[in-house]
Order: C-alpha cells, then sequence, then structure tokens
C-alpha cells in the first residue's frame, strides 16, 4: 500500500509530466513570435505568407484532437502520445531545415498536429485517473504548469534570436519533445487499461460518438461555456500587444512585462483553483468564474468608452478579468468529462475544437470592430455573457456530477 508521501509525489509527479505535455502548444506559438520579422526579411515574404506559419498550426492545432480522442479511446492514451510527439519532432527538424516559406507552412502544419496530441491526451489521461472535483483540481494544477509556459517563451525566443537565426528556436523545441517521449516512456504509464479500451466497435462507430455526445444538451452546454471563456482569453491575446503599443505608447519590452503579469494572474487564479476546488466543487466555483469574468468585463467596457484612470483603467481590470480563465477552463473540462466517462478521449477533442473555434472567431470578430481596446471589451462581454448563459443552463439541466456517461 502506498503511503501518503508517495501518493502526494505521484500526485505531483503526474502534474509535471501532464504540464510538460500540454505546454508544447503554448511554447511552439509563444517562442517562435519574436522571430517573425526576420522570417520575412530571410525569406522575402509577404507579411501576410509568414503569418500562414501561425495560422496553419492553429489548423493542426485544433483538427489534431478529432482524430487522436477516439482512437485513444479505442488503442490506450499512450500510443497515441508516442505518435504525436514523434510527428511533432520530426515536423520540428523540418521546420528547422525549411528552405523556403512554403515548406515551412507546411512543417508548421503537421507541428500543430503534433502539439495538439499534448492537451487533448492530458485531459483524458485526468479523466482516466480522477473523478469529480478531484479531476477539477488535478486541470487546475496541469493548467498552472503549462501557463508558465507563456510567461518564459517569449523572453527564451528573445534570447535565441539574440545569439543564432530563427531556426534555433525549432531546434530547442525538438529537443524538447525528445525530453516528453523520454518522460513518456519513464514516467507516466498507460491511463487507459486494456479492459477498458473498446476495440469491438469499428473505429467509424468510435468517431460517431462525436454526435452521440452531440445529441446531449448538458454536454453541448459544457462545450459552449468553456469555447466562450477560451474566447475571452484569445480576444485579450490578439489584441493585447497592439493596444499596449498603439493606444497606450508602451515599449515592446514593457509589452512582455504586461502580458507576463497577467500570465501569472491566470496562474494565480488556477492555483487557488486546485486548493480550493475538492472543498467548494468545481460548478460552484465555476459559476464565480464566468460572473467575475462579466463583471470585469463590463467594468473594462466602461473604462474604455470614457477613459477613465488612462492605462490602469484597463490594465488592472484585465488582471482580475483574466485571473479565472484557466479556473473557468479547468471546471468545464472536469464536469464534461464527468458527463462522459466513457467517450473521455472524444469528449477531450471536441473540447479542444470547440475552443480554437471560438477563439478564431471571437478575433475575428475583434478585428471587424477594429481590434482596439474598446472592441477587446465587447467582445469580451459577448463571450462572458454568453458563457454565463450556458453556466445557469447546466445548472438547471444537467444531471448531478457523478451520473455519467
Amino acid at each position: 500500500m502506498n503511503s501518503p508521501h508517495q501518493s502526494r509525489r505521484g500526485y505531483t509527479l503526474s502534474i509535471c509530466i501532464l504540464g510538460l505535455m500540454t505546454a508544447i502548444a503554448p511554447l511552439s506559438i509563444d517562442t517562435y513570435l519574436p522571430a517573425l520579422p526576420g522570417l520575412a526579411q530571410q525569406f522575402q515574404a509577404n507579411p501576410v505568407d509568414v503569418q500562414y506559419t501561425l495560422s496553419l498550426f492553429f489548423v493542426g492545432l485544433g483538427v489534431g484532437p478529432l482524430l487522436y480522442g477516439p482512437l485513444s479511446d479505442r488503442y490506450g492514451r499512450q500510443p497515441i502520445l508516442y505518435f504525436g510527439l514523434v510527428l511533432y519532432l520530426l515536423a520540428s527538424i523540418a521546420c528547422a531545415t525549411s528552405t523556403s516559406i512554403a515548406m515551412l507552412v507546411g512543417a508548421r502544419l503537421l507541428q500543430g498536429l503534433g502539439a495538439s496530441v499534448g492537451p487533448a491526451m492530458a485531459r483524458a489521461i485526468v479523466r482516466d485517473r480522477y473523478h469529480g472535483s478531484q479531476a477539477a483540481s488535478m486541470m487546475s494544477f496541469v493548467v498552472m504548469v503549462m501557463g508558465v509556459a507563456p510567461l518564459i517563451a517569449p523572453m527564451i525566443g528573445s534570447l535565441m534570436l539574440s545569439v543564432a537565426e530563427w531556426p534555433l528556436i525549432f531546434w530547442m523545441l525538438s529537443f524538447y519533445a525528445m525530453v516528453a517521449l523520454a518522460a513518456l516512456a519513464v514516467l507516466l504509464p498507460e491511463s487507459h487499461p486494456r479492459h477498458l479500451q473498446n476495440r469491438t466497435r469499428s473505429l467509424a462507430a468510435q468517431y460517431l460518438d462525436y454526435l452521440s455526445l452531440l445529441r446531449r444538451l448538458p454536454v453541448i452546454l459544457h462545450l459552449i461555456c468553456g469555447a466562450l471563456m477560451f474566447g475571452v482569453l484569445f480576444s485579450y491575446v490578439a489584441a493585447g500587444a497592439f493596444i499596449y503599443t498603439n493606444e497606450y505608447s508602451i515599449g515592446q519590452s514593457a509589452v512582455g512585462f504586461y502580458f507576463s503579469i497577467n500570465a501569472a494572474s491566470m496562474v494565480i487564479g488556477t492555483f487557488t483553483n486546485g486548493r480550493i476546488v475538492e472543498r467548494f466543487g468545481h460548478r460552484a466555483l465555476l459559476g464565480i468564474a464566468v460572473a467575475n469574468t462579466l463583471v470585469w468585463a463590463l467594468l473594462l467596457l466602461a473604462t474604455s468608452l470614457t477613459g477613465f484612470a488612462g492605462f490602469w483603467g484597463m490594465a488592472i481590470p484585465l488582471f482580475f478579468l483574466l485571473s479565472t480563465i484557466g479556473v473557468a477552463g479547468a471546471n468545464t473540462i472536469a464536469g464534461l468529462l464527468d458527463l462522459a466517462p466513457k467517450a473521455a478521449g472524444a469528449a477531450s477533442a471536441l473540447f479542444g475544437v470547440c475552443q480554437f473555434a471560438c477563439a478564431a472567431l471571437a478575433t475575428w470578430v475583434l478585428g471587424m470592430l477594429g481590434g482596439d481596446a474598446l472592441a477587446m471589451a465587447q467582445v469580451m462581454i459577448v463571450c462572458a455573457a454568453g458563457a454565463l448563459i450556458a453556466y445557469l443552463s447546466i445548472h438547471r439541466w444537467a444531471p448531478l456530477p457523478g451520473e455519467g456517461f
């Protein structure tokens, strides 16, 4: 029988390994951003073509989970993780050795497909091992570990560019993939045992699990709630740098600092959620997170309209608004996976796809509205209000935690 110390050590190790897998996606985005201007110059490419290296990565990131979810329910989490990480490793090497912008765009698409395996399988593994509020606690700590990546990734990318050309970033990501593969081989046993793997049904039938999940109102409400909260986050990610620079004349070095401060607020929020969710329950804390986001978004709209307190009138509401985005994500996925314990891979995949689809829609609307602080506040309010309506509907229509699929 394991001692409490051994159990705590295993819990902490699981958090670190799952965080390592999940952080691949944000690292692949944020370390690479400082290199975009240099890529345009080296390949003598249009900036729009260079942006495709980012947008195609997001396409891979969104499509990948749809493929991995049912496959992992059928064959287990480990084989799918191995496949995704190896694909990511090979694609990263292809990125580092690209000789044209077209080759880099294609490699980035494959890299996104590989990177998507981390968050998709991490959510499924959490559901394999934990339930209810305990799953929400684990997801909070995994998100917290993952949240460190956006804090340090831009600095890592800038540091590498100061000593070498942009391929070094992709060689670093290749090394990261090898570390993740080693950790998977040594430290992360299969969480979906063979007797739970449904190999009697065809793969086509397992892919139809997506449709069966989408016929259930509680599942749809969880997907909507989580996706809209992700839309809030990405409206800030898309507009933040331009708002800091163009509206408040903040220097580029300071822009990174403010992004780090807001990322730290998300880490603090998810850490706090992980410590208290087993006491208060993931559904109650989800409601608090969504309501908090809406309140601060309304205040952000007021300060954007009036110009009250200038820069701080924008920065302070943003800090507190973003502090509960990770809380909402962790508790939404915990509730969703409780509804589909026999199709955790498919449910996790749907959650990821809905998140990125909503993020893409939110950033598109943001651009249509002008991409300034006022537009960002408007998009945030719509997303947060929609998430609150979805949450209240969950409270009304979703079965009690633990009823299962």
